[in-house]
Parts: C-alpha cells; structure tokens; sequence
C-alpha cells in the first residue's frame, strides 16, 4: 500500500501552523512565570497585603521594637501574673501579630508563660516589604527584646512557630537555642510546599523565599514538639513528617491530628496531648 503524503502546499501551511502554537504557548508558559515571580511576594506573604482588624484582649498591649536594620515593628504583649515561662510566638503568613492577641492570652494562660507576639515588616502597616531575610532578621529582633524584657538567655525562651512563623521559629532556635521549640502546622522546605502546588512551574529554580527548615533544624537539639493535621491541604502533612524525621531533636514528639485542616482549630483532646507534653519537657529541662 502507498503511502498517503499531503501535497506539499499544505504540508508548508502545516508546519506553519505547529510552529505558530509553539510560539504561542512558549510565549504563555514565560508569560506565567514572569507573572509567578512578580507575584511571589503576594502569594508567600499574603497578610501583608490584606487589611486585618485587630483583637483587643484584657491584658495584651501593643510594644514597639526595632529590626537589626531600624525598621520598627509592633508586637503584641501578654505578661502573666505568675509566670514561669516566657513564649515567643510568631504567626502565619495570613494574619497579624495585633490579630492573634487572644492566641497570646490564651497560651500565656495555659501555659504559665509571658507571651510576646512577633510582627514581621510590611505586615499591619509596618515599614518595609517582607523577604525571608528581613523576615528572620525581624523574628530575631523580636527573640532579642523578648529576653532583654524578662533578662533571659535565648535558650530560656519557649519558641512556638505556626505555618511560616515555624520557619521564623526553626531560624531562631537555630542561632542560640530555646527552651522549647513548638511547630504547629509548618514545613520542610517553604520552596518545596510550593513545587508541589505549581507542579509545572520551575519552582525550585525561581522561588526566592526558600525557608529551609531541614537545614537549620540541623542547628538545634533541644525539646520539640510538632503538631499536624492529616487533612491540612495547604502544608501536607508529609512536609511536617519530613521536618521531624530530620531533626536531631532531643526529647522530640509528634501530635498528629485526624482530619485537621491547616486552618481548624486544635481538638481540646489534641491540645491537651500537647500541652501535658509541653509541660513534661519543659520540668525537664535545665
């Protein structure tokens, strides 16, 4: 049998044809990553970009306190009346410190602790634009006036991250220690999180703000205690996994959490098992 060509006219107009749809989407697929990069900011910090009513809560004031570059921050302060611990809590990337005011009643209370609440530049209308360097330089800074306030050693500090302010927690531990570290609902990698989002973007070749929690937990072996949902969509519950697997923590435990989504309150039975492991850690340790 003979094969069958088209006339060569119409094979010219063909190819013709391809060519300009690979144009067309090579000219689409750059298109979106350029938009990508450009949006990263807004995607990774997305509480910057939002207005956020504060809480007000008996007890919690707001404190000013400056970066290591000057820019000046607010964060939020609850101090217990019969404190034994001092808490460094740093938030998510959808909130702001002035929001989780009850957050800062609410552990101080349960746990004995003074708590101050870290803010990040460009969130809330502080100074500045938020990029994970001047985000940890601001997590430090808010670890310096927390032990400057109580005069404690870094390592006397309680550091409880939630979702990317467990990256700024696991940044902190990892340059002078803590008393205990929490991580609630938090990463592996931030720039691994977001290559499983964008599974056709070249993620771990653009993405800027990396937040590489595997390697800086490397820097810090004291308490750990970890909290996850099974059905946290927007951090799965692997990265976490990851994150405890590597750590070289010692006591370390991991809470895991039976169809708690990434932004659902923690079961009373949960937060119990946590806090009655908070506690045992925390009697334990010099």
């Amino acid at each position: 049998m003979s094969e069958t060509r088209l006339p060569k006219p119409y094979r010219s107009r063909l190819k013709r044809v391809i060519g300009a749809a690979i144009r067309i989407v090579a000219i689409g697929y750059a298109t979106i990553l350029v938009f990508m990069v450009a949006m990263e900011t807004r995607l990774v910090y997305p509480g910057a970009f939002m207005n956020i009513p504060p809480q007000s809560v008996a007890g919690v004031v707001s404190v000013n306190y400056e970066s290591a570059d000057g820019t000046t921050l607010t964060g939020q302060l609850y101090e217990h009346p019969n404190a034994k611990h001092t808490l460094l809590y740093f938030h998510g990337n959808g909130i702001t410190a002035a929001r989780e005011s009850t957050t800062a009643a609410w552990l101080g209370d349960q746990l004995n602790a003074n708590v101050f609440v870290a803010e990040y530049r460009g969130f809330d209308g502080m100074d500045g634009s938020p990029d994970e360097a001047g985000v940890i330089a601001d997590a430090l800074a808010a670890r310096d006036f927390a032990c400057q306030r109580f005069s404690i050693p870094p390592d006397q500090l309680i550091l409880y991250g939630q979702s990317l302010g467990g990256g700024c927690a696991v940044a902190v531990a990892a340059q002078g220690g803590a008393k205990l570290l929490v991580l609630d609902r938090t990463f592996d990698r931030m720039v691994d999180v977001a290559a499983g989002m964008y599974q056709f973007i070249p993620v771990n070749l653009l993405m800027r703000n990396r937040y590489d929690s595997i390697a800086r937990i490397k820097n810090y072996s004291g308490p750990l205690v970890q909290i996850h949902g099974t059905s946290d969509r927007l951090i799965p519950i692997k990265h976490g996994k990851h994150l405890y697997a590597e750590s070289p923590c010692s006591p370390k435990h991991f809470v895991e959490i039976d169809e708690m989504g990434h932004n659902d309150p923690t079961p009373p039975s949960a937060w119990e098992e946590c806090r009655e492991t908070i506690d045992t850690f925390l009697s334990t340790s010099p």
